[in-house]
């Protein structure tokens, strides 16, 4: 992680979530000649509390944490690998999880806020979506985790969703629309420019720790964006104004 950050401060302005918002409303130019990106993490690892204390905070890096609001509250390490064995993954059969994986807690997440970053939703339990039926259901994954994060951190609204999985099987026009009524942004996993985003429906790109650099810089320049451009789109014609 150390190898990647070094490469996005020489290459990228890294901007914060406040910014982000600021500058895709209003196409604002008031940052340096570089392109911009906003660093986002999904789910409520351990680990991402100590990147961010080791390397994110010493840099003044503030980001985003997408937290499912059932795993931070595991007190167990036990239970917590057992979730995420049992939620985080399409294929359960494939799953093979390090020892050290653990989620982060509400002490580890309440740093996070005091250090300046922000957190979001990222459903109650880390189902697909696109695959529930049951309307209750769904409303319950998408409502109950802004109504549990915000319960739990006092002075925190939740504003920002990304939806699980991120891939365009993984949602629908009927999920889209629920979020879009307790939301102001939505974060899709699909790749593209946020220069023109429309109905608040933001593209991110995946990176992989094991990727090389040469890959990080395809994705992060755009050069595979094309691929998605038609899912994006129909994404942000989903949503009913």
């Amino acid at each position: 992680f150390e190898k990647l950050l070094n490469y996005l401060i020489k290459n990228f302005s890294i901007i914060t979530p406040e910014e982000f918002k600021i500058f895709s409303k209003h196409n604002l130019n008031k940052f340096e000649n570089k392109k911009k990106i906003l660093i986002t993490f999904d789910d409520g690892y351990k680990s991402q509390k100590q990147i961010t204390e080791k390397y994110l905070n010493p840099n003044n890096i503030k980001a985003m944490f997408f937290l499912v609001s059932d795993f931070i509250s595991i007190q167990s390490k036990v239970q917590a690998q057992a979730f995420v064995r049992n939620n985080f993954y399409k294929n359960k059969n494939s799953v093979k999880l390090d020892n050290d994986i653990q989620n982060m807690n509400i002490q580890d997440i309440n740093f996070l806020i005091e250090s300046g970053h922000t957190i979001g939703a990222h459903t109650k339990t880390h189902l697909q979506l696109s695959n529930i039926k049951n309307e209750d259901e769904l409303i319950s994954e998408i409502f109950d985790c802004k109504k549990k994060l915000e319960d739990l951190f006092k002075k925190t609204t939740i504003d920002d969703f990304a939806y699980t999985f991120g891939d365009y099987e993984s949602i629908n026009e009927k999920s889209l629309n629920i979020i879009s009524k307790y939301y102001k942004f939505i974060y899709s996993g699909l790749r593209g420019n946020n220069l023109k985003i429309k109905n608040n429906v933001v593209r991110r790109d995946a990176i992989n720790m094991w990727e090389t650099t040469n890959v990080i810089n395809c994705y992060l320049n755009g050069y595979l964006d094309f691929i998605y451009e038609k899912k994006v789109k129909n994404l942000e014609n989903w949503i009913k104004n």
